[in-house]
């Protein structure tokens, strides 16, 4: 295995409950040959003072006198990574003890390949719970038309690839600035994951997810539309209104948007038959497993399951039609 360095960049805000762990899990780290940036980005908790507490000469610390926000944080830190590879690592979540070795050998194997991710697990709420990540580009690729199909604290990337990018992360997508440069890096080089749990991915109140929803949704679907332009499909203003709602999980009120869903799906195909943006047999699965969520995300009740059955898309899925019928009568009843 090549001992390349590796640039793990952590950036950290007012995380003095969960920033020692998130330390000390990539400093004991199996493999060695790493430098941690830590950008503590103007705390207002003990953050700090437990940064310096920790010895390690692989420890780069630097502090932003005042808080300049995660996009302004992470592209000064990408800025300063020497690395081989980028490791990005939130101050929350913690790393599995193999993690970097694992994703650094995937990378010297697979050239091609500019981002790597990781299965997961997520904690803090309930049971912990695995969630597998999309093994290939091209599935990668189409769940990426919907939202973002990688966990940005899971991810290795090659620093040629993200330093070329200016801006690496831009601003003027706030709270979905890694999709946005994701939808990007697409183009220019592979996507892909290790089939393997490196990292535990903590659930709390404070994330972007629940604290900006509706900003989040607004700059999602900047993304979506600029994505979908550039893969080469094209579609109406009401057939983007439907897609959005998908890829941002948004509750379907009406038989009619279920129907133009139905038809916009259809026409993402035949597009696809043309563009040959991804594989088109890929393609067919991922709206197939969209339009079974869709149909359980509705507040129609049996009228969504039964929309459901008759359309096409019910014989290119095999999920539970029990499971679907319950969901569609708790969100009838709620």
């Amino acid at each position: 295995m090549s001992s390349a360095l590796v640039s793990v960049l952590m950036p950290v805000y007012n995380s003095s409950g969960f920033v020692q762990e998130a330390i000390e899990s990539i400093l004991n780290q199996s493999y060695k040959n790493i430098e941690f940036i830590i950008i503590n980005d103007g705390s207002a908790d003990d953050s700090e003072k437990i940064i310096l507490s920790i010895k390690d000469n692989r420890i780069r610390y630097v502090k932003n006198e005042k808080n300049m926000g995660v996009v302004a944080t992470l592209n000064k830190g990408i800025d300063l990574c020497e690395g081989t590879y980028i490791a990005r690592m939130d101050a929350d979540d913690i790393s599995l003890p193999d993690r970097i070795k694992k994703q650094v050998e995937f990378m010297n194997k697979n050239p091609e390949v500019g981002v790597c991710g990781t299965d997961y697990i997520q904690f803090g709420k309930g049971k912990q719970m695995l969630s597998k990540s999309h093994r290939e580009h091209e599935w990668i690729a189409g769940w990426m038309l919907f939202n973002s199909s990688v966990v940005h604290p899971s991810l290795m990337i090659r620093t040629s690839v993200i330093k070329n990018e200016r801006p690496h992360f831009d601003n003027s997508f706030k709270h979905v600035e890694d999709y946005e440069l994701w939808s990007r890096l697409l183009f220019k080089c592979k996507f892909a994951d290790v089939p393997e749990a490196l990292l535990k991915y903590r659930l709390h109140a404070s994330q972007v997810s629940r604290q900006f929803k509706s900003e989040q949704i607004e700059n999602g679907n900047k993304v979506r539309k600029i994505l979908l332009e550039k893969a080469g499909f094209r579609f109406t203003e009401r057939e983007f209104r439907t897609h959005c709602l998908i890829g941002s999980s948004q509750i379907i009120t009406s038989l009619k948007d279920l129907a133009i869903l139905s038809f916009w799906f259809s026409k993402m195909l035949e597009q696809n038959k043309k563009i040959n943006f991804i594989d088109q047999s890929t393609l067919e699965k991922i709206l197939a497993k969209q339009w079974y969520d869709a149909c359980g995300i509705t507040n129609l009740g049996p009228r969504a399951y039964f929309y459901y059955l008759k359309s096409k898309w019910s014989k290119l899925y095999s999920g539970s039609r029990a499971w679907l019928l319950s969901k569609c009568l708790v969100r009838w009843v709620q």
